[in-house]
């Protein structure tokens, strides 16, 4: 397992470089990334290179005991690049064209910029192949935007439809061109969707091209550089949650799955935990944070200084979900630019008294201790939730605006879940769901014909089977389906919806078979139940008479449907009731403590984190031992403020 930092020694004076390398490994650093975004520097005229600093920066590095992952600098094209060539700026939804001054200010279909991508990346791959300093690469940075909407980038749409619709009789079929009278009859007559207020099946299409546009220029930097570097690993900082990209096909051809994890504050521990397993979930296998917070960190605003162990917290937090490296953003708070009230490791001083510098120490001498021992640690998990990108695309494809909070959806099954101590995993829709006792997809819209049989060949072999509201009411062009919803799936779930309503920010009542009210919100599917049965009811005016909450039995298996949002102590009583069985029972802890587990060798490791900045009371039932402090503790104990422990036995 590492532990390390994002450096940028082309910030500093070079008789700075030697001083932070010791510092670095000081405090247990024991790999570093470097110049993504350094391309002026590394080619500061056109076929002129100077690679000399970086090699004595990784050579001042590997005196320090000290690894090396390089970037390629394609998120910055260079001046003198974009002034020979200010085609490669793209162009914005109004026309304009973006100007030279800030990062990602290319066109991701350019062919001069593929041309001069290539260029740099084979110089720096085969100057670099050899040096047993660099053990990977990391392609670009944070890909995803902006979306140009270019002469060229229409062009290639246009071949991008010709190949998936073959013909135009079906793009307007799939489309419903006869609405508003859209119908084309040249391939050339499609425009970008620069209107607002377009066909929703214009738009998921013109989604599902950008992000196969990126994926396509990703991959030929992933070919390029395994080409010219084998034995060297390639790998992307991802997002996390972000979701204009389908993640799982621009994470296929990378060796594992980086992310930045920025979480802001413990108030968004839920999101941050459900990204980190979102991150893992593209692969199937652990993943490494490439860009960690450390402290304040700024954008639209300066956000809150971390308090004394709350960095320490959220770098066990990686971990606890799969993490195998933690590399943390960044190094020394710069002086200058954008970023420059952006926390780094060091302060703007760049002395060693920093609370951050103080607690990677702490945190270094840990790891070093216990990482042998939890490296490639699995996580295991007996439920998933489907997390699905063409979905998110749907719901955010019609006027301009997300119809729901996708995330949020999911986040009312995800914290019941995790408040039991138990393991999710997030998985495509496409997966194989038969490893799982539980399933659960809010936000399905889209259903097709393969998807509802997995669904249903998983239910009838035994699976639970949990939809939220809306389920399966739209096609792959997001087209709403002229069947009685819930369509392909009606049998499965034994109901019918002839009538719903979009609630929003009304709160109306639910009531279950013992009686307990509940809040619906958000939206109202208004269930008919054909064989199912009823959970719970609306009891609010004209909703009465319907089904809120239902169960079939359908093989051997059971279909819920929910359908509307619900109190989180609904969830919190569902998700108890259907996986009590594997809810950790030797800990009893407060909703301030995430646990987390990761087994290995038949060893099962309990990550227990604080996010409280107070301390907290825990039970624990049997002997564990903690690897942090190889004490075993038993009964009831103190976890200190934005404390942690990882206990075994």
């Amino acid at each position: 397992m590492y532990l390390g930092v994002d450096y940028y020694p082309e910030h500093w004076e070079r008789e700075r470089w030697d001083v932070d390398a010791r510092l670095m490994e000081d405090a247990g650093v024991e790999l570093v990334r470097l110049a993504e975004f350094a391309w002026s520097r590394l080619e500061p005229e056109d076929e002129n290179y100077d690679f000399s600093w970086l090699d004595e920066v990784i050579s001042i590095l590997g005196g320090h005991n000290i690894k090396v992952i390089l970037c390629t600098p394609t998120a910055a094209p260079p001046a003198w690049l974009i002034n020979k060539h200010p085609d490669i700026l793209p162009v914005t939804r109004n026309g304009q064209r973006m100007s030279f001054g800030a990062r990602r200010h290319y066109c991701i279909t350019n062919r001069n910029y593929y041309y001069y991508s290539e260029r740099i990346i084979r110089k720096m791959a085969e100057h670099y192949k050899d040096n047993p300093q660099v053990i990977g690469w990391q392609v670009d940075n944070e890909f995803g935007g902006p979306k140009c909407y270019c002469e060229g980038c229409r062009k290639e749409f246009q071949l991008w439809l010709k190949r998936k619709y073959g013909t135009l009789e079906n793009l307007n079929k799939s489309w419903g061109n006869a609405f508003w009278s859209h119908d084309y009859t040249a391939w050339e007559q499609i425009p970008l969707p620069v209107v607002y207020y377009h066909n929703p099946s214009f738009d998921l299409d013109f989604r599902r091209f950008f992000s196969d546009m990126t994926v396509r220029y990703s991959n030929m930097q992933i070919r390029l550089l395994k080409g010219l570097n084998s034995g060297k690993f390639v790998t992307h900082n991802f997002m996390g949650l972000f979701s204009e990209l389908d993640y799982y096909d621009l994470s296929r051809e990378y060796d594992f799955v980086s992310w930045d994890n920025y979480p802001r504050d413990s108030s968004n521990r839920y999101r941050a935990a459900l990204a980190h397993d979102v991150m893992r979930g593209l692969k199937k296998k652990n993943f490494w944070i490439m860009e960690e917070q450390c402290s304040y960190i700024t954008r639209e605003d300066i956000t809150r200084t971390f308090p004394p162990g709350e960095m320490r917290l959220w770098t066990y937090h990686c971990y606890a979900h799969g993490a195998e490296a933690v590399v943390y953003f960044r190094w020394r708070a710069c002086n200058f630019g954008i970023e420059q009230f952006h926390s780094g490791i060091l302060q703007h001083d760049g002395t060693d008294n920093s609370i951050s510098y103080r607690e990677l120490k702490q945190i270094g001498k840990e790891m070093g201790k216990i990482g042998p021992e939890i490296e490639n640690a699995k996580i295991v998990s007996p439920v998933a939730i489907i997390y699905d990108y063409e979905n998110i695309w749907v719901n955010l494809a019609y006027q301009e605006k997300p119809m729901y909070d996708y995330p949020g959806e999911i986040l009312r099954f995800y914290r019941s879940i995790k408040r039991l101590g138990i393991n999710v995993d997030m998985i495509k829709s496409s997966d194989d769901f038969s490893n799982y006792k539980v399933v659960i997809a809010p936000l399905l819209y889209v259903m097709t014909d393969e998807l509802a049989k997995n669904i249903k060949d998983y239910v009838s072999g035994g699976g639970i089977f949990i939809a939220g509201f809306r389920c399966a009411i739209k096609d792959e062009s997001s087209n709403m389906l002229k069947e009685v919803l819930p369509g392909k799936l009606r049998d499965l779930f034994g109901i019918s919806i002839y009538a719903w309503d979009n609630i929003r920010d009304m709160a109306v009542e639910i009531k279950d078979r013992d009686g307990k009210i509940y809040r619906g919100d958000t939206f109202a599917d208004l269930i008919t139940p054909e064989g199912a049965e009823v959970l719970a009811q609306y009891n609010s005016g004209w909703y009465t008479p319907y089904a809120a909450v239902t169960v079939n039995r359908y093989g051997k298996g059971k279909a819920y449907y929910t359908g509307c949002g619900l109190s989180q102590e609904f969830y919190d009583s569902l998700m108890k009731q259907l996986l009590s069985e594997y809810s950790i029972k030797d800990i009893v802890f407060p909703e301030e403590v995430e646990v987390n587990i990761r087994e290995k060798d038949g060893r099962r490791f309990v990550f227990i984190t604080n996010f409280s900045d107070k301390s907290v009371s825990i039970k624990i039932k049997r002997d564990m031992r903690d690897l942090i402090t190889d004490k075993y503790i038993n009964g009831e104990t103190e976890l200190s403020p934005f404390g942690i422990m990882i206990l075994e036995g």
